[in-house]
């Protein structure tokens, strides 16, 4: 077992000036003439109506896309891994802050991008903090239960997700999503029964499993899915990790909840 390392992931964005762009679309369907607004503007006596200047405005602006590009920089004990730069194109109708508790673009951007990659640090913060939470009755044990119910709200929140790696496990996910769409109590089912198989193999067949304990095995799984030995998690290797968090795998049909978790391969 590697020992915590101490590099941290940092992010410094940069955003750019708002600017306004035609949408696509303008082209195929261009603002009227004056000549073409003269005639449209006749009315059946003949007589030309004044165009009405806040509906004009109104349809140009309907037009209009903005559009915001922010540079992110990834740092690691001080140096520089990673530079990115990405751009947002909202219409004028789309809110630049969904509600009052909602995250700005540049909010949501951030946490995208540092959710890419999970340090062991990090890895080590979340097990720390999802025992506190999971330890309902505060006795420093977690219980089968518990541990089902932890993983019940990542699934909820979408706190432990990962993009997928390649389009056949996104397909796979869209797949799974949809049987639970069809039969929801089968599917939490299926998915509790995996977590406690998980919870079993962690705890070694225990009823309960102590927080250093919890912690230890849960950076056990991030220094298994760590192929190249960078204490750093990213792309297929997080996913992995993500899947194996709940006792699950990220292809092919879910394991038998009979089985230890496939993923850790310990």
């Amino acid at each position: 077992m590697k020992t915590a390392c101490s590099a941290l992931a940092s992010l410094i964005l940069i955003a750019s000036p708002w600017t306004g762009a035609a949408a696509e679309e303008n082209e195929a369907d261009p603002a009227p003439s004056a000549a073409d607004a003269d005639v449209a503007g006749e009315d059946e006596t003949g007589e030309t109506e004044e165009p009405n200047a806040d509906e004009m405005a109104d349809q140009l602006n309907s037009q209009q896309q903005l559009q915001q590009t922010f540079t992110l920089k990834r740092t690691i004990n001080g140096e520089v891994v990673e530079t990115t730069k990405k751009t947002v194109t909202l219409s004028p109708g789309a809110p630049y802050r969904p509600t009052e508790a909602g995250e700005t673009t540049l909010q949501q951007v951030q946490s995208a991008f540092d959710s890419e990659v999970l340090t062991r640090v990090e890895a080590f913060e979340e097990a720390k903090l999802d025992f506190t939470i999971a330890d309902s009755n505060r006795d420093g044990r977690m219980t089968a239960d518990e541990f089902a119910d932890l993983v019940h709200s990542w699934r909820q929140t979408g706190a432990k997700d990962a993009e997928a790696p390649t389009e056949e496990i996104a397909r796979d996910r869209q797949y799974k999503a949809l049987l639970e769409v069809i039969d929801p109590e089968a599917a939490e089912a299926e998915y509790e029964a995996y977590a406690k198989a998980k919870f079993a193999f962690i705890s070694g067949a225990q009823e309960t499993i102590a927080r250093e304990d919890y912690i230890r095995e849960y950076l056990l799984d991030f220094d298994t899915m760590d192929a190249d030995d960078d204490t750093l998690l990213q792309g297929e290797e997080l996913m992995r990790f993500r899947a194996a968090n709940r006792g699950e795998t990220i292809e092919g049909p879910a394991f038998s909840p009979s089985q230890a978790s496939p993923e850790t391969g310990r």
